[in-house]
C-alpha cells in the first residue's frame, strides 16, 4: 500500500507483505517446485524439504500448501507425476512437461525484480541496524 507524502510516496509494505503473502504461494512456491523438478524427479516431501534448505528455514512449507498446488500444476500440465510404485502409491514423482518449461521461464522472468526487492529491503535493514 502506498501513501502520498510531500516527498513523493511513501511505500508501507510491510515484511509480512513482502514473506507472507500470497505471493508466496502464488509466485515463491510454484516457480521453486518448477525449478526443483527440472533438476530432476521429485516427490512432495523431498520437495517441501529441499524450499525449506534453501530458504535456510526462513519459508514455512506446509504439506496442505504443496501438495494441492502439485495437482494444480499437473491439472495444468505443467508437472507429470508418475507413482513410484502404483500398485501401493507410495511416492508420486514429478518432472516438468515442456509446457511446464515455458512456464518456468515466463515466471522467472516476471519473479526476478521481486527477489531483487526483496534483497534490497533485507541489505536496507541490515544496513541500518548493523552499519
Amino acid at each position: 500500500m502506498k501513501a502520498e507524502n510531500p516527498a513523493g510516496p511513501v511505500d508501507r509494505t510491510t515484511p509480512k507483505d513482502i514473506f507472507l503473502s500470497e505471493v508466496k504461494s502464488r509466485d515463491v512456491f510454484p516457480i521453486l517446485i518448477l525449478h526443483l523438478v527440472r533438476q530432476g524427479p521429485e516427490y512432495g516431501n523431498s520437495l517441501i524439504h529441499k524450499i525449506r534448505a534453501k530458504s535456510s528455514g526462513v519459508m514455512s512449507v506446509s504439506p496442505n500448501a504443496v501438495y494441492p498446488l502439485l495437482r494444480r500444476l499437473e491439472e495444468k500440465g505443467y508437472v507429470e507425476g508418475k507413482w513410484e510404485h502404483p500398485d501401493t502409491r507410495s511416492r508420486r514423482f514429478y518432472t516438468i512437461t515442456p509446457e511446464g518449461e515455458e512456464k518456468y521461464q515466463e515466471m522467472k522472468g516476471r519473479f526476478e525484480g521481486h527477489l531483487l526487492r526483496v534483497r534490497e529491503a533485507l541489505d536496507s535493514l541490515h544496513g541500518e541496524i548493523y552499519g
